[in-house]
């Protein structure tokens, strides 16, 4: 008898207490690689007392590629234990919402037999109204489609499931591949570095000229305050490119699993997003002041050059202009809590919210990310901004940057 019945398939197989067992296995195979690799390191150090030919036959056994093919076993069985763990508690959720889903079939199915019965019933009733038809057969197209909507959330639990599995193939392949690889040189650790904390940096980088152009002076905040957007719109790009920001949102809207990977997800996207939105705005109205110009400057027969030079002034007039009313635009609960702390207290209300965004963004540069009470409170405390500061801040920017651009 198949495990979900109801639904006719299992979206989800696999066997969770079976991934367990081998991820346990894997662990301790861990911990005896990295015992031996320190025993072996021990028994190097307290060789350097020991002279003659004997010790020499020790160390050379010892030495060597040994300790370091022992190191990097342990790394890789580590790592591989751990996509395990990581799975198996995915697979746990998925398996859990399919059941749910087989559930909810199982109800559609008994509610769509009722009416198809009660359909053929009334059909076989002598001079029945028509009306009585048309709302038996209603009820039937009603409960076949929600058979059929359940279903189609199985196929998409389904793909899920498939994507996670292959993910951790992969990462599985990748981790026992020659299970003990030659160390990587120091650039190509630097590189894998920037590949896989590429939009964490960009979004630290961002903040960091954020919190710097409070303390300068107007003109040298403006190039900041752009340099900063465009930061982090690559951010919002690398980000949205992550398929583990993606996996984490789909599986919030399509399975209802509003998990910490989910909101977390969500925060730094919409970070991204609205640390974007000033210069996306600013070089909108720059480009709107650059299209008068250009129409201005060729109706009126100026010559190429001229109008060239006319438009690119206008153009960082007006991006320079809507960058500084959207550093201007007000934040309500900001500027509620400057009225009442005084108006020296300002900057340093400013300096705080701003600086919280760097302190979060270089949590997800350290070991510390890998901490979920840290990664949890590094996430409450970037939503916490964003609904006090850029969100209100962005809404009252936009709608000025729109009007601007409507007349």
């Amino acid at each position: 008898m198949p495990e979900y019945p109801h639904l006719g398939w299992d979206p989800a197989p696999g066997s969770p207490s079976a991934i367990a067992a081998l991820q346990k296995k894997l662990s301790t195979s861990a911990t005896a690689l990295g015992t031996a690799h320190r025993l072996v390191d021990e028994l190097l150090g307290e060789s350097t007392y020991w002279r003659g030919e004997a010790a020499e036959a020790f160390r050379g056994a010892l030495d060597g590629d040994l300790p370091r093919h022992l190191k990097n076993a342990h790394r890789s069985v580590s790592k591989a234990a751990s996509k395990l763990r990581v799975w198996h508690d995915d697979l746990v959720g998925y398996q859990a919402t399919a059941r749910r889903y087989d559930t909810r079939a199982k109800l559609d199915a008994a509610a769509l037999t009722r009416a198809e019965s009660h359909e053929e019933h009334v059909r076989s009733a002598p001079d029945l109204p028509e009306a009585e038809l048309r709302t038996a057969g209603e009820a039937v197209t009603r409960a076949r489609e929600a058979l059929e909507s359940v279903r189609r959330l199985a196929r998409e639990l389904e793909e899920t499931h498939r994507a996670g599995a292959g993910r951790v193939a992969r990462a599985l392949n990748e981790a026992t591949e020659r299970l003990a690889p030659p160390e990587p040189s120091a650039l190509g650790k630097a590189i894998d570095w920037i590949d896989d904390n590429l939009g964490d940096s960009l979004s630290l980088l961002s903040a960091t000229l954020g919190l710097v152009a409070i303390f300068v002076s107007a003109p040298v905040a403006v190039p900041l305050l752009f340099a900063a957007a465009g930061l982090s719109l690559a951010a919002l790009v690398s980000h949205a490119a992550d398929p583990t920001h993606g996996a984490a949102l789909k599986a919030g809207f399509t399975t209802g699993r509003f998990d910490s990977q989910f909101w977390s997800s969500a925060v730094t996207l919409s970070g991204d997003a609205l640390g974007a939105l000033p210069g996306v705005g600013a070089v909108a109205q720059g480009a709107k002041g650059l299209a008068t110009a250009t129409r201005t400057g060729i109706a009126a027969e100026h010559g190429a050059s001229a109008t060239l030079s006319s438009g690119a002034r206008a153009f960082g007039t007006g991006s320079v202009a809507a960058m500084r009313e959207a550093n201007g635009a007000p934040t309500p609960v900001l500027d509620w809590a400057v009225r009442r702390a005084g108006a020296r207290s300002e900057t340093p209300i400013q300096a705080g919210v701003a600086g919280s965004a760097v302190v979060t963004s270089a949590v997800g540069l350290t070991p510390a990310n890998e901490n979920d009470t840290v990664k949890n409170t590094a996430s409450t405390l970037d939503g916490s901004r964003l609904a006090v500061s850029d969100i209100p801040g962005a809404g009252i920017a936009a709608a000025r940057t729109w009007a601007q651009l409507a007349r």
